[in-house]
């Protein structure tokens, strides 16, 4: 293989990469191959020590991916230097699946970390706006310690509702009453499929109910939330998510650290048999 042929197959390898960075490169091997020569080396004796131009391509492309990941260490960058170097054969992916997958499951405990963090300032924000302004009203809360569904249901009260009462010779009825407390009953029925929903006055849920031919729903019971358990939960959640997120990050960014100095070692482990062969 001559110096053209050799130069011509490296750039169709580095084509992905931009005009100007790719013609930096071939200097530099034009260079090589011109410096060679004029000490009286044969050109073929100088491709040969050059290895193959496209595994050489691939190798100046992961470089360059290591080099982006080290500067900006996100997940995407992580798995194109992962592909690249796994593609020369010098990361085995089954090992690194196992690194990988711990690295992702610490990253969703981290992020609900956050969530619980956000989640407990709006609640410690929403009660301490509601004890200064009067606002949000924390009087249509009731907590569901049921284990089914969101933890606080929130209710809106002060809504005139027209009384409804319709059936069918179907066996379909559907029905919305108030009493003279102002508790809602909503009701609506097909067959063996029923749905039921009460509330009182004020707007909070007493009961939902929820059955067909399979099996059924109920919720009933639920306390209602005083503005002293929203904060307790708003606290409890941000030391939570406070705790998560401080130590996860720390966590977290020790790993990225080390999965930096790992693949850089894995680098230059291939560069240096790759000098010895």
């Amino acid at each position: 293989m001559n110096q053209d042929e050799f130069l011509k197959q490296l750039s169709l390898g580095l084509e992905r990469l931009p005009a100007t960075e790719r013609e930096d490169i071939l200097r530099d091997y034009r260079a090589y191959f011109n410096d060679a020569l004029a000490d009286g080396r044969i050109e073929a004796d100088v491709a040969a020590a050059l290895g193959d131009p496209q595994r050489l391509a691939r190798e100046l492309m992961a470089e360059r991916k290591l080099k982006i990941w080290e500067a900006n260490k996100t997940p995407a960058n992580l798995r194109q230097v992962l592909g690249a170097l796994a593609g020369l054969g010098a990361v085995n992916m089954l090992l690194a699946f196992p690194y990988l997958l711990v690295l992702t499951v610490l990253s969703s405990l981290w992020l609900s970390a956050v969530i619980l963090l956000l989640s407990g300032l709006l609640m410690t924000g929403s009660w301490a706006s509601s004890a200064v302004f009067g606002w949000p009203a924390l009087n249509n809360v009731v907590l569901n310690d049921s284990g089914i569904g969101p933890w606080l249901i929130t209710g809106q009260g002060g809504v005139s509702i027209p009384q409804i009462n319709i059936s069918t010779d179907q066996d379909e009825h559907v029905s919305i009453q108030t009493d003279a407390n102002g508790k809602l009953v909503f009701e609506a029925r097909d067959g063996k499929e029923q749905f039921r929903l009460e509330k009182d006055a004020e707007g909070n849920i007493l009961r939902l109910e929820a059955k067909d031919n399979h099996g059924s729903f109920n919720l009933n019971g639920l306390p209602k939330a005083s503005k002293t358990a929203v904060l307790v939960l708003g606290l409890i959640l941000l030391l939570l998510g406070s705790l998560g997120s401080f130590f996860g990050w720390k966590i977290l960014r020790a790993l990225w650290r080390g999965t930096g100095s790992w693949l850089r070692w894995q680098w230059q482990l291939l560069n240096s048999e790759r000098v010895l062969s």
